[in-house]
């Protein structure tokens, strides 16, 4: 079986496939930047001794977009399951085409999740990554990164609100039936995640008519869980970004 682990900025996704692609375990959990050891070490604990038979993993595939934190989590993983980790990065995927001015800035989240959609999705294709930031990415009909968009995400969008005036209750993200907002709680709900829904069915507009192609449309994310359903033109892919660990792990490993 292989495990993927996804490292983003709020949360720490783990999931194992077995070698037919079949998800055989998932978790979520925060991402700890303090204490990090201490703190992974009770998760790795609890994970192999109640739930995973550690002897059955065949490999490790980690995807990181919190660098201070990198080296302890691959340092533990390699103590408790005697495996080397695969970490994702530009510089060790030659054969995948990146569109950019600096190829190694790309994230390691953006490579996975266009890997997940090469996977299982028809191309040109975008993917809006819903986490601390809003990520888009264009995948073209040649497989290829074509470029993406990075946005401020829904709870910082929130946090912002709140902190830069301070009259404003914080509030629960749960999406208005309505965007008209009756009070001031459902009009600042209904701006964070109404405005978030227009942003990305704005932009992944704007792309499609750029590209001249029609595209197929994606969205995934911790966050989008909130507003999928109000977005007909989308898929909700969960797990698209472990899916494409697990794609990138096979592949390199062939």
């Amino acid at each position: 079986m292989i495990l993927t682990v996804d490292v983003g900025n709020s949360n720490l996704v783990a999931v194992i496939y077995d070698l037919n692609k079949q998800r055989i375990y998932d978790e979520r959990l925060e991402t700890q930047k303090e204490n990090v050891v201490n703190y992974y070490k009770q998760w790795l604990d609890q994970l192999f001794s109640k739930k995973v038979d550690r002897e059955t993993l065949t490999g490790v595939v980690l995807s990181s977009v919190v660098p201070a934190i990198t080296d302890d989590l691959v340092h533990l993983l390699m103590e408790y399951t005697a495996l080397d980790i695969y970490v994702v990065s530009a510089s060790k995927l030659r054969d995948f085409k990146i569109h950019l001015k600096e190829r190694d800035h790309i994230g390691a989240d953006f490579i996975a999740t266009s890997y997940g959609t090469m996977a299982k999705y028809p191309l040109p294709a975008i993917v809006a990554d819903l986490g601390s930031a809003t990520k888009i990415s264009v995948i073209n009909q040649h497989k290829e990164f074509k470029g993406g968009v990075i946005v401020p995400g829904i709870g910082i969008s929130s946090d912002a609100l709140v902190r830069f005036i301070p009259h404003l209750p914080a509030v629960d993200l749960t999406l208005p039936t309505h965007v008209i907002g009756s009070d001031t709680i459902e009009a600042m709900q209904s701006g964070v995640l109404y405005g978030a829904i227009a942003t990305v069915e704005g932009l992944a507009d704007k792309i499609e008519k750029e590209l001249g192609l029609p595209v197929t449309r994606l969205i995934t994310g911790g966050y989008a869980k909130i507003i999928y359903h109000a977005m007909p033109d989308f898929t909700y892919d969960e797990f698209l970004l472990s899916e494409g660990l697990y794609e990138i792990f096979i592949k390199e490993k062939e």
